[in-house]
């Protein structure tokens, strides 16, 4: 897709889709994955999945193009975009704010085959595209994206992604020594236990968790799988409707208290009704939010999560850093707060040119005032500042040197720029002063609003961000290892595409496989695939089918595969 409807900030995470890096293997693994999904899901699935597979874009026969299924989606008043891997969950979910499907390029490896817990193709694509073409999901989607998009995200929520993120990586590298996964796993149960306070963002990501990734919808003793974490795994999917595995009826209590573990299969799913359901209830919870209530409650909210929030002022200015301590009346109104960290002045999501927040102090004062001392002219309030001083609604004084005024919204919002501040109780004492700093002084009443990350998000990445998160380039599953087995891959794949093809052509590949492959399932159950579409007499069957239930015998993890995969023919 073109990158100009993309916010800057969003770029660095768009990657190149290069269809060269996918191996013989990944296309192979596509086609089974599409092959089991479609028999399975016919029956199982949302009605609209066998349909919505084709209508954005993808087919069994070849991993798609990203730039496809963004043509596809654009019918639904979707795109699509490709990114690098395992990006961000805030930056996922602002590309869903804006309708775009971020589309990881990354195929797992068939040894992963049944379910891994990195994002992938398998997972963005085959997962979450094919029900965007209900009407209802899709507005269900579309407001999910506004409300998580205003969500405050905690310190602690990116130290768990991070280590999520190496946890899932690890995982999903064939690779990978044994004790580095236990080490990665030991540290994000560490992590994971230290959860004392869930944040909105927690809270809203168990929402999707429980929707979007692994929801039921429909009767109570037939419901069918929509969620994107069960259609994109051959394996959970294929369990997640026995017994054993409760199905509560959804509700926003329920759902907001369960948490759950993505490195292991889920103990119980929800079943909505339907996707207005989930629509109401996500409207329900959102009027909990700080964002709609603001006030003591936003600032709380904020203090706590201890990461970067905006607080919206009745006059529209907006501030944005993290909250770090705030003060209240004897009737529970604001009266002012302190903010630390990189900080941003703007108005209707608009930073100020005029405001240089680099060069003021890292802890700003704001205080609160009525309504009336807002309105007064320029005059009175600095001569207040040098004199009396300007007096809050919790009886602080505020003094200052008035340095400049900067106007916003046609003078609506008004922020004043103090130096040599100095800031005293009711009793006289000091409470802050500073001298060699400028200060911005809100002239307002009350906080409105408190959201989730800036304000102006594009100036605020720009000049602000110190982001840590590893960000891969598009991968491909090819080593040393795989070539040869590779390449008779390709060979059996352009036999398939080549209709006229005598199968005596496959006799060789068979030998080769039998003599230096003897743990490779997946190109066995093609070869028998074809054999018996086109020679189904041949003696070569009965020797794949040995070959298979020898390492469905031997290797337990790949019987429910092979059957599966077997049952097709």
């Amino acid at each position: 897709m073109t990158t100009e409807i993309i916010p800057q900030h969003l770029r660095e995470y768009i990657t190149d889709q290069d269809p060269s890096l996918y191996t013989w293997i990944d296309h192979a693994t596509w086609r089974y994955v599409m092959r089991v999904a479609k028999a399975f899901f016919s029956k199982h699935g949302h009605p609209l999945y066998l349909q919505g597979i084709t209508a954005t874009g993808m087919s069994t026969e070849r991993i798609p193009l990203v730039s496809e299924m963004d043509t596809a989606l654009r019918e639904f008043g979707w795109r699509a975009v490709a990114v690098n891997g395992f990006i961000p969950p805030s930056i996922f979910l602002e590309f869903q704010s804006l309708k775009i499907l971020a589309i990881a390029c990354d195929i797992r490896t068939l040894e992963h085959l049944g379910y891994t817990p990195s994002p992938d193709i398998i997972h963005e694509a085959a997962g979450h595209a094919p029900i965007v073409a209900d009407p209802g999901y899709r507005t269900y989607l579309e407001a999910y994206g506004q409300i998580v998009r205003n969500a405050i995200i905690s310190k602690y929520d990116l130290e768990l992604y991070e280590a999520i993120f190496n946890l899932s990586e690890l995982k999903e590298d064939p690779h990978t020594a044994p004790e580095l996964i236990e080490e990665a796993q030991r540290t994000f149960e560490k992590v994971a236990s230290r959860e004392t306070h869930a944040s909105e963002a927690a809270v809203m990501a168990r929402m999707a968790w429980w929707t979007t990734e692994y929801g039921l919808v429909g009767p109570l003793d037939k419901p069918l799988i929509y969620g994107a974490g069960l259609l994109s795994s051959v394996s959970e999917s294929y369990h997640c409707l026995n017994p054993e595995v409760k199905k509560i009826p959804f509700s926003l209590d329920a759902v907001l208290k369960t948490s759950y573990d993505i490195t292991r299969p889920q103990p119980q799913l929800f079943i909505s009704k339907d996707f207005e359901e989930l629509t109401r209830a996500l409207d329900q919870f959102a009027d909990q939010m700080a964002f709609r209530r603001g006030g003591v409650y936003g600032l709380e909210t904020a203090k706590i999560a201890d990461h970067t929030v905006t607080v919206v002022f009745d006059n529209g200015l907006q501030v944005t850093g993290t909250v770090c301590d705030f003060d209240k009346n004897d009737i529970n109104e604001e009266t002012n707060f302190s903010m630390t960290g990189s900080k941003q002045i703007s108005y209707l999501n608009q930073a100020s040119s005029e405001l240089d927040t680099h060069n003021i102090g890292l802890k700003i004062f704001f205080p609160l005032f009525h309504q009336s001392v807002a309105a007064s002219n320029l005059l009175d309030i600095t001569r207040k500042l040098h004199g009396s001083g300007l007096h809050t609604k919790s009886g602080l004084r505020i003094q200052g040197q008035f340095k400049k005024e900067v106007l916003f919204g046609g003078g609506l919002g008004r922020v004043l720029v103090l130096e040599h501040v100095k800031i005293t109780d009711t009793n006289g004492h000091v409470v802050f002063e500073e001298h060699k700093r400028y200060y911005p002084l809100i002239l307002a009443s009350k906080v409105n609003s408190v959201f989730g990350g800036a304000a102006d998000r594009e100036e605020f990445a720009l000049r602000h961000s110190s982001r840590s998160q590893k960000v891969k380039s598009h991968k491909t599953n090819l080593t040393e290892e795989n070539r040869g087995l590779n390449e008779l891959y390709r060979v059996v794949r352009e036999f398939r595409e080549t209709k006229n093809s005598a199968i005596e052509r496959l006799g060789p590949i068979v030998a080769e496989l039998t003599a230096d492959y003897p743990q490779d399932w997946l190109l066995r159950v093609e070869l028998l695939e074809l054999f018996k579409e086109r020679a189904a007499k041949h003696p070569v069957i009965h020797q794949l089918e040995e070959q298979l239930q020898l390492l469905a015998r031997t290797q337990p993890d790949l019987q429910e595969l092979i059957e599966r995969g077997t049952a097709l023919l």
